[in-house]
């Protein structure tokens, strides 16, 4: 399957919708229940809707036959964005981006920002790009692997360990480091500044990437 990117429920700004539609061009679109609240601003439909539906009050019937829906009961071990995000590992995606335009409930943000080092269980030949994404900022789960980040001048990276203990290098910033060792709880790699047209990441071990974005969302996704 080609690249997905799922919408998550939450508040979707009319001045944010076109940035938003500008990321859906080529890729499979998926509601994550009240996630939908997007496509029905932006006037799309989705390619699925997935969830128990219970943030979602009526369908219109232009949806029927044109949508394909996966449904749910409420009373389940998962989250809808857990099972949205299994449906994109059943069908091998090698591209996710997961769209939650607010923070909202911290336990729920928590619990999403933790599914992003769910493909780390998957087989070594199958390892899909996952992110979380909005119009302020993009975050990714790294293990043992590089980031380039290039036309991104001025905007601010963070690096926030996950294993006891790990190594950050990073290039074409305004704090350049090589093999720089930061524990777990540590606050040494946050706001770190783009200074270049390309700047680089390297880790070693498990850490999130925060990309702070410093230039307007919808032109940096044009």
């Amino acid at each position: 399957m080609k690249n997905c990117i799922l919408f998550l429920h939450g508040t979707y700004p009319e001045k944010h919708i076109a940035g938003y539609r500008k990321l859906c061009r080529g890729k499979c679109t998926i509601a994550i229940d009240g996630g939908y609240s997007f496509f029905k601003k932006a006037a799309l439909s989705p390619d699925l809707i997935i969830g128990d539906f219970d943030s979602i009050e009526k369908f219109p019937s232009s949806l029927t036959g044109r949508t394909e829906m996966l449904r749910y009961p409420p009373a389940k071990d998962k989250t809808d964005a857990e099972l949205a995000l299994e449906y994109c590992f059943e069908h091998k995606v090698r591209k996710i981006d997961i769209v939650q335009p607010i923070i909202g409930e911290p336990d729920q943000f928590m619990g999403n920002l933790m599914l992003l080092t769910l493909a780390r269980r998957l087989n070594d030949k199958y390892q899909p790009e996952v992110r979380i994404i909005n119009t302020g900022y993009e975050i990714l789960f790294l293990e043992n692997k590089s980031k380039v980040i290039s036309g991104a001048k001025g905007d601010i990276v963070s690096i926030i360990p996950l294993s006891p203990r790990i190594k950050l290098s990073c290039r074409g910033t305004a704090f350049p480091a090589e093999n720089m060792p930061l524990r777990r709880g540590q606050c040494r790699g946050l706001r770190n500044r783009i200074s270049a047209s390309r700047a680089v990441f390297d880790i070693t071990g498990q850490a999130f990437l925060v990309h702070q974005y410093a230039v307007n969302f919808t032109k940096k996704h044009a």
